[in-house]
């Protein structure tokens, strides 16, 4: 018995020692990449934006897929939407946004219910909205709850269907009690940094990233606990978040562009963009060739033509 209490004790001292040093960790990745623009109250939930552009030209909300922050979508296309009032959204919960705690598990529903709050709190009553990845799932939400506020969309290799698979199991076991706080705490700070590279070639293949696209996409900010956990927890329950919203898509009526690639190997097209672009009633499908979860990056001009022909497109 006393060696297994001796067991139990050094164990445990491990424990809090990796937990100390991945809240260092964590502090220092904020140090490094500290919030770079305004942040507005929303119902309580103080969430992280920039905006670029003329006051006066057409709107566009831009949301970042899993993982991310508003720095991954801005490296690609800040450029060719230098003529739109631009506004670059750290999604509840990742980057330097708060999510609300509490309330049942949160769902692409209760998202663009908050991001519905926080355009009315800017005083933008309408956009255009360009959603990558699981940011293209909470516009396709958007689409569905707000049609007044979101007048059209260009979606880059969304999510849209279930049956995706099953989360991984770092994404499972995050939420788990006990284990998922060794994870957040002590094993993601110290293992996470070796693996962003990795994460991001596989997502872009075929293609290489962009040079230096971990560092200027920011990406180590999802190694903290709180984004961490926030991300896995909306990748658990992934295919239940679609499968509860995929059977209203045939309710959209706003102009939708897709652009996707054949060799997106992430989400794949064919069980996505495809379906989709044959259920909402204004939809057409661009394919790019060569590429893979990543269009915009290699693309960016395509991107901006998508977004020109749907504002077109509603006539607004």
């Amino acid at each position: 018995m006393l060696w297994i209490l001796a067991a139990l004790g050094a164990l445990s001292l491990v424990v809090v020692a990796g937990c100390a040093s991945g809240a260092g960790r964590s502090s220092a990745i904020e140090d490094a990449y500290p919030p770079t623009g305004r942040f507005i109250e929303v119902s309580g939930t103080r969430l992280h934006y920039e905006i670029t552009g003329p006051e006066d030209a057409p709107a566009v909300l831009v949301l970042h897929g899993a993982s991310g922050n508003l720095h991954e979508p801005k490296l690609a296309l800040a450029d060719v939407f230098s003529g739109y009032r631009a506004i670059w959204l750290d999604r509840p919960g990742l980057g330097w946004s708060e999510r609300p705690q509490g309330g049942g598990a949160w769902t692409p529903e209760r998202e663009a219910a908050l991001i519905d709050a926080f355009l009315a709190g800017l005083g933008q009553d309408e956009v255009y909205v360009v959603g990558h990845s699981w940011g293209g799932a909470i516009a396709l939400r958007l689409l569905m709850d707000q049609p007044d506020r979101a007048v059209g969309a260009v979606l880059i290799a969304p999510a849209a269907r279930a049956n995706v698979g099953d989360a991984a199991f770092y994404n499972t076991v995050t939420g788990w009690p006990v284990i998922g706080t060794i994870m957040t705490r002590a094993i993601v700070p110290a293992v996470g940094p070796g693996s962003l590279g990795s994460g991001s070639t596989s997502a872009f293949a075929p293609v290489e990233p962009p040079e230096n696209y971990v560092e200027r996409t920011r990406l180590p900010l999802i190694l903290r606990p709180g984004p961490w956990r926030n991300n896995a927890a909306d990748m658990a329950r992934v295919n239940t978040s679609l499968e509860e919203q995929q059977g209203r898509y045939g309710e959209i009526a706003q102009p939708i562009i897709i652009v996707a690639a054949p060799g997106d190997t992430v989400l794949l097209t064919d069980r996505h963009s495809g379906p989709l672009v044959e259920t909402v009633q204004n939809g057409e499908l661009r394919l790019i060739e060569g590429e893979g979860h990543n269009p915009h990056h290699g693309h960016p001009g395509a991107i901006a033509q998508a977004l020109a022909d749907v504002i077109e497109r509603a006539g607004r």
